[in-house]
């Protein structure tokens, strides 16, 4: 396969003016009518599956120390080659399970490399999207918007009429394909494909040859599938071949009326069973598998045996100095029998992210994990961060013990700081002066009081997809300096106190219709079609730990994430809360609203949910606040008509609107754009303060090894 084969075929000249489009067009729509029922027809099926993989190292530098977290990848072995057999079963809509049976090579492949063909080969040629909604197919109901379509040829086979259709997209972009279609002329079913496109890091090219035999038409015969990976300045091949026996098959029945309710639980929707895999050494066994001999070139690659790591002396020490470097740079993850551990790396360039209001970010993380009977499992997670532009030290110490996973009981500990604020004395005074329109609030620096804090938080279900929290928190706050605004009588006295407050709370959280799935007895929460309502009440008592804190916090709010159609998403997020009963001094620190330093996920996005070009001080300005956050993902919106080409490099593209409004702050605006892919997000957000032009930022965040 050719290097560069996805761009070349985009670019090939299509000037075959005999070819009609409008044949080609006119045979894609009674494909695309058929293959609403296709997709449909099977309603399980179990087959043996044999599999010959090959993966080559052409070129690598020493940034390959990082690839074997992008891709499957054997550094020790350049040149690997193995056969797995695997009994694999379907149900419908979506459920794959591969038992592998046997496997076999020059040196035995990770569950990473098993995994990577195992996914390719999860393909329902008739459904409108397929690995995980990453690629449009074809034969969508929206595949015009997309594709062109040409009739190549057609020619007669096995008593069949086959018409072969060129599929050409009508733009660059990873979500898309090329390559031929092969079409039956009596009932329109696809014999046969030949696409090439991007997935990851991968570029790749997918020949699947489909059953004639009239009990299995729409089932593979054979496939072979080319993979190949340029990042970083390494280049690494992959081939696979692979041939299907079917044991058993069933078909929905025609007559049902009503289709029943699907279940919540998808445990083992995609599920690689690959425990205690016997390596099986015996060439008859294989012979039997195989549905075509091993050629020359593959005898010679299994007789090589790979390099054992240090069995050459190193006289320069080359390899110890990269080692070193490697786990001051890299991810490390450490597996040790029930415990596991991963670090983010002490000088890892991933870790970092910038925004125009924090500037350079940077943290470092660890997770230590270890797991008892009954699938308990305690988790420990340390992290620190440093905000460069504020000269901020950020650190969080945070244990939770999973003590009842299958009703998602767990019990939490966590200390660390949060945001400076002001308290709401401060607040009061300045929020007179705030009614001035002259008065400018970015001129303060009110960063009069660092906080402390510790918190005690137990989490359960007490029915399927409703979950109480109850929690503990006490929280100190000390001034961050002597202050230098003039700001009244007895203020300055107020801003040298320290403020300490005991604060339980309980909150809900309800999501109709959860789907999830089991991990042994740990009961985990997918995704839901419905939105997900939380409401969290507090109150601060007194005379506890000598805590003088006496007033109530209320907050409620509702996001979800639905589809819109291929590829296309939309999210939302509604919150507002309020101080109550404030008979003492209160520092207006949010649970919804609150200034973020550091890259988090909201909504499957890593920006969305947040304000960016919001001062650090309003958040701290009111005592009530009211939040809207949208956001529309689709991988298709401008950077096609802008430049069409760099389409190709990105996976989505992303849009922002946000509304704040808080007493002191009646209106403030927020409107962005970003794109993103596998490597990075990067986003560009505008502000507007009471309608008039606040400011502009971008932020930027690298997704590798997150």
């Amino acid at each position: 396969m050719p290097e560069g084969i996805y761009e070349k075929f985009f670019l090939r000249d299509d000037s075959a003016q005999t070819l009609s489009r409008m044949q080609g067009d006119s045979l894609m729509r009674n494909v695309i009518n058929h293959a609403e029922t296709y997709k449909k027809a099977l309603s399980q099926y179990e087959t043996e599956i044999y599999i010959k993989g090959q993966s080559e190292i052409l070129k690598q530098n020493f940034l390959m120390m990082f690839a074997h977290h992008l891709f499957p990848v054997n550094r020790k072995n350049k040149n690997l080659i193995f056969e797995m057999t695997s009994l694999s079963r379907f149900e419908a809509p979506s459920r794959y399970v591969h038992d592998i049976q046997a496997i076999n090579g020059n040196d035995i492949p990770n569950t990473a490399k098993q995994h990577e063909v195992l996914t390719f080969l999860n393909l329902n040629v008739y459904a409108p999207t397929v690995y995980n909604e990453k690629i449009i197919m074809p034969v969508a109901k929206e595949a015009f918007r997309y594709y062109y379509f040409s009739l190549e040829e057609t020619f007669e086979e096995e008593g069949l009429i086959i018409h072969k259709i060129r599929i050409m997209p009508r733009l660059w972009s990873q979500k898309l394909i090329c390559g031929y279609l092969y079409v039956t002329d009596e009932d329109c079913r696809i014999d046969k494909i030949d696409l090439n496109g991007r997935s990851s890091f991968a570029e790749f090219n997918l020949e699947m040859t489909f059953n004639r035999d009239s009990r299995y038409f729409i089932l593979p015969r054979h496939a072979d599938l080319f993979l190949r990976y340029n990042v970083l300045g390494n280049a690494i091949v992959s081939n696979y071949h692979t041939s299907y026996n079917f044991k058993s098959i069933e078909w929905i029945d025609e007559n049902y009326e009503k289709k029943p309710k699907r279940s919540l639980d998808l445990t083992g929707y995609y599920q690689i069973s690959s425990d205690t895999i016997p390596i099986i050494r015996d060439e008859l066994y294989w012979d039997e598998k195989r549905d075509i001999p091993l050629t020359f070139e593959d005898k010679l690659i299994y007789e090589q045996v790979p390099a054992v790591a240090g069995s050459k002396k190193d006289t320069t020490n080359k390899q110890k100095y990269l080692k070193l470097t490697e786990k001051m740079v890299n991810t490390i993850n450490l597996d040790y029998k029930s415990t596991r551990m991963k670090y983010s790396g002490i000088l890892n360039p991933f870790q970092l992210g910038y925004s125009g209001t924090n500037g350079i970010t940077y943290r470092q993380q660890l997770r230590i994990s270890k797991e008892f009977e009954n699938d308990r499992l305690l988790r420990i997670k340390p992290e620190i961060g440093y905000v460069f532009k504020r000269k901020e030290l950020f650190f969080k110490l945070e244990a939770d013990f999973e003590y009842l996973p299958v009703r998602r009981g767990t019990i939490s500990v966590s200390a660390g700081n949060a945001n400076q604020s002001y308290s709401s004395k401060i607040m009061n005074d300045i929020n007179e002066q705030l009614k001035d329109s002259i008065f400018n609030f970015k001129n303060l620096d009110l960063r009069y009081f660092k906080h402390y804090f510790v918190e005690v938080k137990n989490k359960i279900e007490l029915f399927h997809g409703f979950e109480m929290m109850t929690s503990v928190s006490y929280h100190r706050r000390t001034p961050a300096f002597k202050s230098k605004l003039n700001a009244g009588p007895g203020v300055n006295n107020i801003i040298n106190e320290n403020y300490h407050d005991f604060i339980p709370a309980i909150g809900i959280s309800y999501t109709p219709r959860q789907y999830y799935w089991m991990d042994g007895k740990r009961k985990e929460y997918l995704r839901s079609n419905y939105p997900t309502i939380t409401v969290e009440f507090a109150h601060a008592i007194p005379g506890v730990f000598n805590c003088a804190g006496n007033y109530g916090r209320v907050e409620a709010g509702i996001h979800h994430s639905f589809n819109l159609g291929l590829t296309r998403k939309f999210n939302y997020h509604v919150s507002g809360g309020l101080f109550t009963g404030k008979k003492t001094t209160y520092f207006a620190d949010f649970t919804y609203f609150t200034k973020r330093y550091f890259p988090e996920s909201w909504g499957g996005d890593d920006f969305g949910g947040v304000f960016h070009q919001l001062g650090n001080e309003w958040f701290n300005a009111s005592d009530r606040y009211a939040q809207l956050h949208v956001m529309y993902e689709s991988p298709f919106m401008i950077m096609q008509r802008i430049k069409p080409q760099l389409t190709k490099h990105i996976l989505t593209e992303r849009f922002y609107f946000s509304q704040l409004w808080t007493p002191v702050l009646p209106s403030f605006t927020e409107v962005g754009y970003g794109f993103g892919n596998h490597i990075f997000n990067i986003a560009g957000f505008v502000g507007f303060d009471r309608w008039k032009y606040d400011g502009f930022g971008i932020r930027f965040a690298f997704e590798l090894f997150q």
